[in-house]
This record gives C-alpha cells, sequence and structure tokens, in this order.
C-alpha cells in the first residue's frame, strides 16, 4: 500500500530523528513509512482439524508433537487468525496450542511430553526458556521478545521482578540452549538486535530480512520455521 499524505503527516513528528546521518532511513523510519517488506499470505487451502481439549489430551497418539505459544495478549484463536491451521496442511505435524496470559510463560512447565516448540514473540521467549531448560528436537522463534537489560524488560511489564526475568531471559542462558534452533526476525522489528545476539550466540538458522513486529512478517516467515521443526522431526 502506497504511503498517503495524511499517513506521513501522521508520523512526521518523530521523522527527523528516524533518518539517520547521510538521510539514510533508520529501522524506525521504515517502519513509520510501512516500508518492512511484502506481507506474508495465508494460503487458499482447507484448514487442518482443530480440535480444543485439556492439556495433553493427544497423550496416547502416534506421530511428534508440536507446542505452540502465542505472543502477549494472544490466545488459540490468534494461532487460527494468523492461519496456522491452513499453512498446516499437508504437513506431518500435529501442534498443542495453548491458551496463556501476560506472564511470558515463566509459570509454564509442561508435564506431558512434547518434541519440537514453535512461539512468536512472547511465545518466541518461552519456547527458547524451555530449550534452555529441556532438549528439543527442533525450537523455532518468531520475533522472540528478547531482553539485553532488566531496564528494558520492564517497559513490557510482563515479570514480576528482576530476579524471574534472570531466571528465565534466553540471553541469559544461551548457553544452555543445545536444541536445533531457528530465529527469524525482522529487520525493522524492535527485537532485532537482541534477536539477532541471541541467535549468534546459539548458532541458529533462520532469518533476519526487512520485517517488523507484526501479523503480515509472521505469515511471510511461518512457512519457514514450520519447514524447519518439520525437516527435524
Amino acid at each position: 500500500m502506497g504511503v498517503t499524505r495524511r499517513a506521513v503527516l501522521l508520523g512526521g513528528a518523530g521523522l527527523a530523528a528516524a533518518v539517520g546521518v547521510g538521510g539514510a532511513l533508520t529501522p524506525r523510519g521504515r517502519r513509520l513509512l510501512g516500508w518492512t517488506g511484502p506481507d506474508g499470505v495465508v494460503p487458499d487451502v482447507p484448514p487442518v482439524p482443530v480440535r480444543p481439549g485439556p492439556w495433553g489430551a493427544w497423550m496416547g497418539t502416534t506421530g511428534p508433537v508440536v507446542l505452540v505459544l502465542h505472543g502477549r495478549g494472544g490466545s488459540v484463536r490468534w494461532w487460527q487468525d494468523l492461519g496456522l491451521p491452513r499453512f498446516l496442511h499437508g504437513a506431518p505435524l500435529r501442534c498443542a496450542v495453548l491458551d496463556g496470559g501476560e506472564d511470558y510463560w515463566v509459570d509454564l512447565v509442561p508435564p506431558v511430553p512434547f518434541d519440537a516448540a514453535l512461539g512468536v514473540s512472547m511465545g518466541g521467549f518461552g519456547v527458547l526458556d524451555i530449550a534452555s531448560r529441556r532438549p528439543l528436537e527442533a525450537v523455532a522463534a518468531i520475533s522472540p521478545a528478547v531482553f539485553p537489560s532488566w531496564e528494558d524488560a520492564q517497559r513490557v511489564a510482563g515479570f514480576a521482578s528482576p530476579e524471574v526475568w534472570e531466571a528465565h531471559e534466553p540471553l541469559r542462558h544461551a548457553d544452555r540452549i543445545r536444541s536445533p534452533t531457528g530465529i527469524w526476525c525482522g529487520r525493522e522489528d524492535p527485537f532485532h538486535e537482541a534477536a539477532r545476539d541471541l541467535a549468534r550466540a546459539v548458532g541458529a538458522e533462520g532469518s533476519f530480512e526487512h520485517g517488523g513486529h507484526d501479523d503480515g512478517y509472521w505469515r511471510r516467515v511461518l512457512p519457514e520455521a514450520l519447514r524447519f521443526i518439520g525437516s527435524r522431526l
């Protein structure tokens, strides 16, 4: 979509700060103008079945299970709206999607087996935290909301104390993440630098092309994240 006069005027107050030395746009400037790459498209295929049930309802069935965690303020429905059931069409994967809250999944201790994990934003933080505590066949984090300092973490108000953040922050425990890891984060995402630092620390695959912290980017890279997981199960 083109930039309208109204959009430019609304973003104008912060535009000077969004232009770097020599007139080059900063990531913030690209976000203001919507220059973050193409939006992903949900495939026009039938969705896989969605079966509500209690945690662990898949116990006793065969085949690998992927734990799926949403971002802050999300839900199982959020994943449906993102298009996950359609992206899974034809894929030999079963996903256990959890409903969570606002607490960065720090109280999540999965009591039943699963083989891999996928998360977006806060969910990316959650699956990386889990991967630092137990081995997985694969872990895929999209736009993981990780924080290099407590001061940064405080801004999202998702942690009860510095000690809780310190105990769960993947950047603080990168040496314990030894599972095959994929990390995707857009260059215009506020978490880009921290996510890239973590990717280097754990030797992650993935990509860091243009993209924001939004559904359009997540739909674009979700197929790659699912392929990453599927190739290891």
